[in-house]
C-alpha cells in the first residue's frame, strides 16, 4: 500500500506548531535569565548596602552635630551630593576618649559620590582627612575641605556601587514611571526638622541646626539627620532600583 504525504496545508499546520513552541522555549529562557539577573543584582546590593549602612550609622552617630557639613548647598552648589564630620576613631577605627569620657577629634570623614563615565550610577566613597596638631582638641569643627575630589588618602574606600548620579532621569519604573533623581541623587543626608515642634510635619534642610550664622535656624530643627540611597543595580527596559532611608542621631 503506498504512503499518503502531508499535503501542504498539514505542513504549514507542524511548521507552526513547531515554531510556536520554539517561540515559547525561547520565552522561558529570557525569563528565566531575566530573573536570574535581578537574583544576582538584588544579592550583591543587598551585600554592599548592608555594609555601607553599617559604616554611615556609625559614623553619624559618633560624630558631633555642629560638625556635619552637606553638599551640594547654597555655599558649594556644585559639589556633587556628599557629606563630612569630625571623627574620633584612630587609623585603626578603634574610638580615642579622653579620661574624662570626652571624644578626642583626630579626622575628618568625608563622602562623595564619584561619577562613573557614559553611566547613570556613580560609587559611593568615604575617605579620611586627618587634622592638623593645633586641632586635636576636644572641640568639633566643619572640615574646610570639599568632599570632592578626593584627596590622596590610604583610607579611601568604595563603600556601594551603583548609586543614582544628581537630576538623572530612570525611565519605566514601576513605583514611578518617569522617576528623575534631584539634586542630591542617590546620596541625600539632610537635617531633620518638624514644623511647630515634636508633634509636627516632619521636613529635611540643608541647614545645621546648630549654625547660629543663618537665621533660618530655629526650635522646629531636631537633632536627627536622614540619610536616602537611592542604587540602580542594572539599567535596562525592566531597570532595578533600590531605595533606602534610615534616621541617625549624632552623639554629640
Amino acid at each position: 500500500m503506498r504512503r499518503r504525504g502531508l499535503t501542504l496545508l498539514e505542513t504549514l499546520f507542524w511548521v507552526g506548531i513547531v515554531f510556536m513552541g520554539g517561540l515559547a522555549v525561547a520565552a522561558l529562557f529570557k525569563i528565566a535569565g531575566s530573573a536570574q539577573k535581578t537574583t544576582l543584582s538584588g544579592y550583591l546590593v543587598s551585600g554592599q548596602t548592608d555594609s555601607a549602612l553599617r559604616w554611615l550609622r556609625r559614623d553619624f552617630q559618633e560624630t558631633a552635630l555642629v560638625s556635619i557639613r552637606v553638599f551640594p548647598n547654597a555655599g558649594a552648589a556644585n559639589q556633587p551630593p556628599g557629606c563630612s564630620f569630625v571623627s574620633a576613631r584612630d587609623d585603626k577605627q578603634n574610638l580615642q576618649v579622653s579620661r574624662y569620657g570626652t571624644p578626642l577629634w583626630g579626622k575628618h570623614v568625608l563622602y562623595t559620590l564619584e561619577p562613573k563615565a557614559g553611566k547613570k550610577t556613580g560609587s559611593l566613597v568615604r575617605w579620611e582627612l586627618p587634622l592638623a596638631e593645633a586641632q586635636r582638641d576636644f572641640v568639633p569643627r566643619p572640615c574646610a575641605t570639599m568632599p570632592s575630589p578626593v584627596t590622596n588618602s590610604s583610607a579611601r574606600r568604595v563603600l556601594l556601587q551603583d548609586v543614582l548620579l544628581a537630576n538623572t532621569a530612570v525611565p519605566n519604573l514601576q513605583q514611578e514611571a518617569n522617576y528623575v533623581s534631584d539634586k542630591y541623587g542617590g546620596f541625600k543626608v539632610q537635617f531633620v526638622q518638624r514644623i511647630g515642634g515634636e508633634g509636627g510635619n516632619e521636613e529635611l534642610s540643608e541647614v545645621n541646626p546648630t549654625d547660629s550664622t543663618l537665621p533660618q535656624v530655629d526650635a522646629n530643627h531636631t537633632r536627627l539627620v536622614k540619610v536616602r540611597l537611592e542604587i540602580l543595580a542594572r539599567d535596562s527596559h525592566y531597570p532595578d532600583f533600590f531605595r533606602l532611608e534610615f534616621k541617625a542621631r549624632p552623639r554629640y
